[in-house]
């Protein structure tokens, strides 16, 4: 995603119900993702964020309303459980499908996702942090200029979402691949994104936008810190204004 944005631009989405009733799920959604930065999409549950998610990378189509790319982009889409081949080694896994040019290009993304001596491997019942950092490498391998990610921290240990955040951060300091994360979670939102976009449900719709004012290189010990709290502060009062805050995550 160089040198390039990708706009949504007024993207609606609407369904029946069981009764044939036309329900508006998304209504009007506009912003825009830019190269330079990580974005997040908070959002309550219900809210119709992962059918907003899929219609950005291309999965859903919206009933009206359009995404613009720029140029050509590879848009990877990583769901809340992350898929790698059971029978595939961490290797095998990164060079299936991959736009991979080097075993360098491949030792890189290895030690990058944290899977030095891992290479061998078989992913099948491991963690989800493992098959997690596998998805990661998969998207490095296939060249991505901007990864979707879909709740995929949900049901991971504390311990291992926080190294999971790290390595997101690390992955756009290294690589300057954008993330979009669409999240419950409010806390994870705020270290992971360096823009926030706030977004009610019945019907999906932003309310507000901020920008994370942190720093590039952070680590989850500030997690604790005043500058941080402050703007958790400020999220967790725009939501409590919607009935719908409820259903939202305000800590890890």
């Amino acid at each position: 995603m160089k040198n390039t944005k990708l706009e949504i631009i007024n993207v609606s989405k609407e369904y029946k119900d069981d009764f044939g009733f036309k329900v508006s799920l998304l209504e009007n959604i506009s912003f825009e993702i830019s190269p330079e930065r990580c974005s997040a999409v908070i959002a309550p549950k219900g809210s119709g964020k992962t059918s907003l998610l899929k219609i950005i990378a291309g999965l859903e189509n919206p009933t009206s309303g359009q995404i613009i790319e720029h140029r050509f982009m590879n848009i990877v889409f990583i769901p809340t459980k992350p898929s790698s081949f059971p029978w595939f080694s961490v290797n095998e896994n990164l060079k299936f499908g991959s736009k991979l040019e080097s075993e360098d290009e491949l030792k890189n993304i290895v030690k990058i996702i944290g899977l030095e001596g891992y290479e061998n491997h078989i992913p099948h019942n491991k963690s989800l942090g493992f098959r997690f950092r596998i998805a990661m490498g998969r998207a490095l391998a296939n060249k991505a200029d901007l990864i979707i990610l879909d709740e995929p921290f949900n049901e991971m240990e504390i311990v291992t979402k926080e190294e999971m955040y790290d390595l997101v951060r690390n992955i756009f300091r290294e690589y300057k691949i954008p993330f979009l994360i669409g999240t419950t979670n409010i806390t994870e939102a705020i270290f992971l994104a360096d823009k926030i976009h706030l977004m009610k449900k019945n019907p999906g719709k932003l309310i507000d936008e901020l920008d994370v004012d942190l720093p590039a290189g952070r680590n989850v010990q500030i997690l604790s810190e005043p500058d941080f709290n402050e703007i958790r502060v400020k999220i967790e009062n725009i939501f409590k204004t919607k009935e719908s805050y409820k259903s939202l995550n305000f800590y890890i």
